[in-house]
C-alpha cells in the first residue's frame, strides 16, 4: 500500500500521497468522503485519488508537439495509447515530504529537463487544512537558463456524484473537435448550464470553460453538506464521466486545453505564462465545507 501523510483539524480529515504525483489520496469532513477516496486494495494511480497536480501545464497539449521562442518542442505522450501530451507530468513523479505537520503537508519536486519537458523545474505543493476548509497552493520555479512556457491546474474528483447537485457558471465554453481539442468558442449552451443547481448528467461534458465565476459548489442534498471550489483562476474544465465513475471534475486551470498551441505564452487570461530564469508561478485552489443544516 502507498506510504500517505495524514492530517486531522476538527472536522476534516486529508491524506497525501508523495509517491504518487503528490496526490490528495482523500479528503473528509464530519465522516463524508468529499473527493473521491483512493481504494487502498485497487491500482494505485494519482489519477484514482481524489485530486492531483496539473503542472507544467494543464489538459492536452496536442500530438505532444508545440513551438515556443522559434524552437520546435516535443513531449511525451504519457497516458497510454492517448494520442495527446495529457496534465504534465508532476502527476506522474514521486514528490518528496519537506514538511509535515497536525495542520500543513508541504511537497517538492525537483525534475531534470527529459523528454517530458524540455526544462528543469522545482515544484512545491502545500496543503493547508482546517476544521472547515483546505487550500492547495502549487508553484513552478525554472531552474533552466532561458525563458519557458508554464501551466498550472488542479483535478479534483468530488465524490458520489449521482447523490449530488453542481452549480457552475462560465461566460463561454471551448468546443471540442473529433481529436478532444479545443476548436471554437460559443456561449455555454443550455445543456452545459449549471448556473443554478441540478444533478451532473452524466457522460455529457469534459470541456473548458472560461469567464468562469468562483465559487463553483457541489452539494449532497441527502447529508446536509456542501463544497465552494474557489480559485484566481478565469478558467475551469467541467469534467462529468460515465454514471458507473460515480464523480465530477471541477478542475480551477491557469490556461486553456492545448493553449500553447493557440496562444503566445503571454499570461492573459487563456493562455499559458512565460516564466524566467529563477522565477515562480503559483496557482491555489481552496474548498470550503459546509452545512446546510
Amino acid at each position: 500500500m502507498t506510504r500517505l501523510l495524514e492530517c486531522t483539524q476538527g472536522d476534516a480529515s486529508m491524506a497525501v500521497a508523495p509517491a504518487l504525483g503528490g496526490a490528495l489520496a482523500w479528503l473528509r469532513w464530519r465522516g463524508h468522503d468529499i473527493l473521491r477516496p483512493l481504494d487502498p486494495a485497487g491500482e494505485q494511480r494519482a489519477n484514482l485519488c481524489g485530486s492531483y497536480p496539473l503542472i507544467p501545464w494543464s489538459n492536452r497539449i496536442a500530438d505532444g508537439r508545440f513551438t515556443f521562442n522559434g524552437a520546435s518542442r516535443a513531449v511525451k505522450r504519457n497516458f497510454g495509447d492517448h494520442p495527446h501530451a495529457l496534465h504534465g507530468s508532476g502527476w506522474q513523479s514521486v514528490w518528496q515530504a519537506a514538511h509535515a505537520a497536525a495542520d500543513e503537508i508541504v511537497l517538492q519536486l525537483d525534475s531534470p529537463a527529459s523528454e517530458s519537458w524540455p526544462w528543469p523545474w522545482r515544484a512545491q505543493q502545500v496543503f493547508r487544512l482546517s476544521g472547515d476548509r483546505l487550500r492547495i497552493e502549487l508553484s513552478y520555479c525554472n531552474t533552466a537558463q532561458e525563458s519557458v512556457p508554464v501551466g498550472l491546474g488542479f483535478h479534483p474528483f468530488f465524490a458520489d456524484a449521482a447523490q449530488s447537485e453542481i452549480r457552475f457558471t462560465a461566460a463561454r465554453v471551448w468546443l471540442n473537435d473529433e481529436n478532444s481539442l479545443p476548436c471554437a468558442t460559443v456561449p455555454v449552451p443550455e445543456k452545459w448550464r449549471y448556473s443554478r443547481f441540478r444533478q451532473p448528467a452524466f457522460a455529457s461534458v469534459d470541456n473548458c470553460f472560461t469567464g468562469w465565476q468562483t465559487p463553483a459548489e457541489v452539494r449532497w442534498p441527502q447529508r446536509r453538506i456542501r463544497v465552494e471550489i474557489r480559485s484566481a483562476a478565469s478558467n475551469a474544465v467541467l469534467f462529468i464521466p460515465p454514471r458507473e465513475r460515480n464523480v465530477v471534475a471541477i478542475e480551477p486551470v491557469t490556461h486553456i486545453n492545448n493553449a500553447i498551441n493557440l496562444f503566445p505564452a503571454d499570461g492573459s487570461e487563456q493562455a499559458m505564462a512565460t516564466v524566467h530564469p529563477g522565477d515562480t508561478f503559483c496557482h491555489w485552489m481552496e474548498l470550503r465545507m459546509i452545512s446546510d443544516e
